[in-house]
């Protein structure tokens, strides 16, 4: 049987060793960590991360931590420090590493608002070497590339940017590319070069003619979306129509059986009120109402009074007979 002293001793030289292992533990951000397995996916840890472990990563890690770390700036807005890191990045990079510096660079153009030549970076870059994280940025550059005119590229990169959506995100992409496609000008749409194999961008500028020839007569726009629909089944725009469009599918023509008439019960526009009732009940009995008669008008001449009644039955107006008072004269006018 140990002694008691030998079971205290083994257990003091143990402590030590047990709190240096908790206290690596607790400290993890202080050790290098290896980046991760592909730069090309998505990185979402902020800027001063990324630049504490190239600080302290060696030369083998240092470029992909340094990416990384341009791309936190880039959406931070941290465009100068960005800019600085970009530039001071090591020339012997692997390929990989050099297609995300094109696209960062890229996307560096477009947060510093020089399009044109971010447009010019975003051509070169070959969309089939990208990983699914980078194509969606790559889409998303080209559409703040191109914000503010409607042009083929920026409907060509909604198309690309389609299949990678869902839910809301898919449906708002779908809306955009249709506004853009309408914002097209006449001009535009004649000078139009699309390739062989881009069947979804030709049954999209089938469909913008489908609404331009029949936008005046919403039951032919509705048979020729519905046509539409049936020559290109598997465009996206056929199975969730843009939200203008569905909005003319499901228009339906107001009822107008019934009409509520408010008017007037009391107080001096109560007179016109009733007035407004009965032509509105005349109206809708199919009854004309007749136009008042105006009262004959009697002569200036003081020393003679003419009566407007016939005085024989050739229709001759006698001077010389008493004139009728007010009351026969409204007695002989129809009613109205």
């Amino acid at each position: 049987m140990l002694s008691s002293t030998f079971l205290r001793t083994k257990a003091g030289r143990l402590v030590p060793v047990v709190l240096a292992a908790l206290l690596l533990a607790g400290c993890p951000s202080r050790v290098p960590q290896t980046p991760p397995s592909n730069i090309q996916d998505e990185a979402s840890a902020n800027s001063d991360y990324y630049l504490q472990q190239l600080q302290q990563s060696s030369d083998d890690n240092k470029a992909d931590w340094q990416l990384l770390a341009i791309r936190a700036l880039t959406r931070e807005g941290k465009l100068p420090q960005a800019n600085e890191q970009l530039s001071s990045l090591p020339q012997n990079l692997t390929s990989t590493q050099q297609l995300e510096r094109q696209l960062l660079s890229a996307e560096l153009q477009v947060a510093n608002k020089n399009l044109s030549a971010a447009r010019d970076a975003l051509n070169n870059i070959d969309s089939s070497a990208l990983s699914l994280n980078q194509r969606v940025r790559l889409y998303q550059a080209q559409i703040a590339a191109n914000q503010g005119q409607a042009s083929l590229p920026l409907i060509r990169a909604y198309i690309a940017q389609e299949p990678l959506l869902s839910g809301q995100a898919h449906q708002d992409n779908l809306d955009k590319t249709w506004q853009t496609l309408l914002g097209l000008k006449p001009a535009d749409m004649n000078s139009l070069v699309i390739n062989a194999n881009e069947n979804v961008l030709q049954g999209w500028l089938d469909l913008l003619r489908v609404y331009q020839d029949n936008r005046q007569d919403p039951d032919l726009l509705k048979a020729g979306i519905k046509d539409w629909q049936n020559r290109y089944p598997q465009n996206p725009a056929a199975k969730s129509l843009p939200t203008q469009l569905n909005q003319v599918l499901n228009f339906t023509q107001a009822s107008t059986s019934h009409i509520a008439l408010l008017l007037p019960l009391n107080g001096q526009a109560k007179v016109f009120a009733d007035a407004i009732q009965q032509g509105f009940n005349a109206a809708q009995s199919g009854i004309t109402l007749a136009a008042p008669v105006q009262a004959p008008q009697p002569t200036t001449n003081p020393d003679q009074t003419v009566a407007a009644t016939p005085d024989n039955a050739n229709g001759a107006v006698s001077t010389s007979a008493p004139a009728a008072d007010a009351t026969q004269v409204a007695a002989v006018q129809p009613a109205t």
